[in-house]
């Protein structure tokens, strides 16, 4: 009886944190929306899709021009949420992006997770990684 009370406030207390990321999440610049992230929850499990424009980022990696907006939704899959934090990836070609997303008091951070090989890409081509962009529930 124990363990049956034990294993549904786990299940209670995770869709309680996977229902703090639902909704539609946006970041623009410039008026331009260059980052669009739906997630929804059904019986504790997150899925959604993402969109993302082609950006230009300044020497840190921030977004500094809009190149192209959002217009195009891809879902996302291998969801995990653990200790607070949305993990999730996309296919983007023959690629898998995959991202971190933290909540940031009335918002989220949306981390690129950079492979070691792309670093040295960027770091080879004097270029910065993605700074985390930071996105507003809409």
């Amino acid at each position: 009886m124990a363990s049956a009370i034990l294993a549904v406030a786990i299940l209670v207390a995770a869709g309680q944190q996977a229902s703090q990321f639902t909704g539609t999440w946006t970041a623009t610049y410039k008026g331009d929306t260059f980052a669009r992230l739906q997630l929804r929850e059904t019986n504790g499990v997150l899925t959604g899709r993402i969109s993302l424009g082609n950006v230009h980022g300044d020497k840190d990696g921030v977004v500094d021009e809009v190149i192209s907006p959002a217009v195009i939704d891809t879902p996302i899959f291998d969801v995990s949420l653990r200790d607070g934090v949305l993990r999730f990836a996309r296919k983007d070609g023959d690629d898998t992006d995959r991202f971190e997303l933290r909540i940031i008091g009335e918002h989220v951070e949306l981390r690129f997770l950079i492979t070691p090989e792309l670093a040295a890409d960027f770091a080879r081509d004097g270029i910065a990684p993605p700074a985390p962009i930071r996105l507003t529930r809409t």
